[in-house]
């Protein structure tokens, strides 16, 4: 058995796809340089010998060495070869629950595809941590995380409590888990007031997605306690998941699948 390695998580990759840095964190034999997703999903297809249907097209060919990595790398080999490869489960462990907000609480399909415009993370560690919570939200259990980081049970629980937190310091997270649909919804008098153009470009985000939205009149929104519980509890809801903002990462589990937490 060759050593194994895994990706050592820089912040300065952060610009990179994250479901592909995620999946080479797991110790894996030597790694294939690409984060493109669509040569990663196209890879996985290869090395199941079957296609999983995400509702979009492949337009990329797999690549050798990436089938071979997934292949040969025994927690990725067990996880390519199961029905929970690029299923998001349904719900989250017990354990992590408390991390939610207000009870606000997102799916594990909803943090898997939505376009965070890569405001997952302003640090190193949140980095590293959000990568952790995104293998559970792409069909690995936390058993097989652990295995594959070389760890317990226990830590990556506590990584994943801690990523939740991570993005409750985001004011677009915050904005986006509580499903408002802005064309239904007022925003405050003083943001009312900001200039023309801005305001345009800030009500235009919000419509489509959140995650990018300017940071400062986020913040103004989830700041203002009265005007962020309205968003909470006094609003009208849409799917989180919306054309401005789904990317294709994963499928949802059906009621009948077995969840494997």
């Amino acid at each position: 058995m060759p050593d194994l390695v895994r990706y050592q998580v820089r912040l300065k990759d952060k610009l990179k796809n994250p479901h592909a840095l995620a999946l080479k964190t797991i110790y894996a034999t030597k790694m294939p340089s690409t984060t493109e997703w669509a040569a990663v999903h196209a890879s996985i297809n290869k090395a199941r010998g079957q296609r999983i249907d995400l509702g979009i097209k492949v337009n990329r060919s797999p690549i050798p060495t990436m089938v071979v990595w997934l292949r040969e790398s025994p927690v990725l080999a067990d996880w390519v070869n199961s029905d929970t490869c690029l299923v998001s489960p349904l719900g989250w462990p017990p354990e992590v629950l408390p991390a939610f907000q207000h009870r606000l609480i997102p799916t594990p399909y909803d943090i898997a595809n939505v376009d965070m415009c890569y405001r997952y993370a302003s640090t190193e560690r949140a980095f590293a941590h959000h990568l952790t919570l995104l293998l559970y939200c792409m069909g690995f259990s936390v058993e097989q995380i652990a295995r594959g980081h070389d760890t317990s049970r226990a830590s990556v629980l506590r990584t994943m409590y801690q990523a939740i937190e991570g993005l409750n310091e985001i004011p677009q997270y915050l904005i986006w888990a509580t499903a408002t649909d802005f064309k239904k919804t007022p925003l405050p008098t003083a943001l009312v007031r900001i200039p023309m153009r801005k305001r345009s470009r800030f009500i235009a985000a919000l419509l489509s997605n959140a995650f990018g939205a300017d940071t400062l009149y986020c913040q103004y929104l989830v700041q203002n306690s009265g005007y962020y519980s309205y968003l909470v509890y006094g609003t009208q809801k849409k799917l989180r998941l919306s054309k401005g903002c789904q990317i294709y990462r994963t499928r949802e589990a059906f009621d009948g699948d077995k969840e494997d937490s």
